[in-house]
């Protein structure tokens, strides 16, 4: 009984075991079934390898001969600005002639920017009213409209009487136009004439030299610094020859500015617009052309002008002497000649016109030359020997070379020690006769800018 009992239980833990096992093998399958069908109702597969992953592409590996190392790349930081110096060529020569009194002088071709001739044509020297071609630029590119007025006030006028300025002839509570500020700051170098236009366009003329100042930097020019908008002396007040040149050049170059910068420059005389003040306007006579009344420029010695004279700016103080900007034309091209401190008025003019005959291009006069010469055959004997027409043979004894060599001469290189008294007023342009007394003191710090 025992055994067959025991026999029986055996086989019903057997039956259990096998069904356990059997619902453990039911319930897997179920729970893959119930996977997978969520796996396809959210549309979610199996992740790809590479995903995921930095996207690395195989590189081979190279020697140093097939990869060349690359320089370091190094930025240009140098400001762009607008003019250029021009580069000595082969077409300049050195200032050799002896009588010409001015220790500053440039000869610039402005149409393609070359130098032909100078003389400490990069060192500072006081400018004087050459300052008033900026302060007439400044206010062209910052006036939109030349019709607009500014009032003088009683302020503006006793400024003036204070610096002992030359004037145009504006008074306190005269409402004057900017054109006409224009041609008072060029004809007859007003200083009125400039602080009006500086308080006009900056509102004071301590923020309109700040304008001044922010242009020669916009130009490119390392040898200018302004302090006045008229050109009154001030040790910190100075420019080079070369500047100058290079300031009237952006004038002329300008197409926004140009004619009516030229049309000023180049006016003989101008009677200004009726005003509150003056019921018939001012007239206006350029000192410039003044000084240019009955020279020309001949560069061929034919007792003709070649050489067109289409205006420029006079200026004077004690400190700087007499100095001149000229601007010149032949054909399309347009030439800058300044001179600074030359001993006088008439120095300054005749130390242009020097400079300009001996130092400007002539390549139009050898095309007229060439065009005008007479290509008939001369007249022969019976031998074939030319007969020489004695009427027409030129007797004129040659010109003595009056070219002053190395050897006689040295140019003088030093920097010029300014006269820094200040107790003389400087008045500018309209000051008769000039201070003969040359001693000098310390230089106040005008260094040489070194362009060439």
């Amino acid at each position: 009984m025992k055994r067959e009992e025991m026999n029986k239980r055996i086989g019903i833990l057997r039956n259990y075991t096998g069904n356990a096992a059997l619902c453990a093998i039911l319930i897997m399958i179920m729970l893959l079934a119930v996977g997978t069908a969520l796996l396809v109702v959210t549309g979610r597969q199996s992740i790809p390898e590479n995903d995921h992953m930095p996207n690395y592409s195989p590189v081979a590996e190279s020697s140093s001969e097939e990869v060349a190392e690359q320089p370091p790349v190094i930025e240009d930081t140098t400001p762009q600005t607008l003019m250029t110096y021009p580069v000595k060529d082969f077409d300049f020569m050195k200032m050799e002639l002896r009588s010409v009194t001015s220790n500053y002088n440039a000869l610039l071709d402005v149409t393609n920017n070359k130098i032909y001739t100078g003389k400490n044509l990069n060192k500072k020297m006081y400018p004087a009213s050459l300052t008033k071609i900026m302060t007439v630029i400044l206010a062209l590119e910052n006036c939109d409209d030349l019709s607009d007025t500014y009032k003088f006030t009683k302020e503006d006028m006793k400024r003036l009487e204070n610096e002992n300025a030359s004037v145009a002839g504006f008074v306190a509570g005269e409402k004057v136009t900017v054109r006409d500020l224009l041609y008072g700051a060029m004809l007859p170098s007003g200083a009125d004439a400039t602080l009006g236009i500086a308080n006009y366009v900056a509102g004071s003329e301590e923020a309109f030299v700040d304008m001044m100042n922010d242009k020669v930097e916009e130009l490119g020019l390392t040898g200018t610094h302004f302090e006045n908008s008229s050109g009154l002396h001030d040790p910190n007040h100075y420019s080079t020859a070369l500047d100058m040149a290079m300031i009237v050049k952006y004038a002329i170059d300008n197409p926004d500015i140009s004619h009516e910068f030229l049309k000023v420059a180049g006016a003989e005389s101008y009677t200004t617009k009726k005003s509150n003040k003056n019921k018939n306007g001012i007239t206006l006579s350029s000192i410039f052309f003044g000084r240019y009344n009955g020279f020309y420029i001949d560069r061929d010695m034919d007792d003709k002008a070649d050489v067109e004279i289409v205006g420029g700016k006079t200026g004077f103080t004690d400190e700087a002497r007499y100095s001149l900007a000229s601007i010149y034309k032949i054909g399309d091209n347009y030439y800058v000649c300044i001179v600074m401190k030359s001993d006088t008025a008439t120095s300054a003019t005749e130390d242009s016109i020097k400079i300009a005959e001996r130092y400007l291009p002539t390549f139009d006069l050898i095309e007229d030359s060439s065009s005008s010469t007479d290509s008939s055959e001369p007249d022969k004997d019976s031998n074939g020997a030319i007969i020489l027409d004695e009427s027409k043979i030129d007797v004129t004894p040659d010109p003595i070379d009056q070219t002053v060599t190395s050897s006689e001469s040295q140019e003088d290189v030093s920097t010029y020690i300014p006269d820094v008294n200040t107790d003389n007023g400087g008045s500018t342009d309209q000051t008769e006769g000039y201070n003969t007394d040359t001693s000098t003191e310390p230089d106040p710090g005008l260094p040489i800018v070194d362009n060439f």
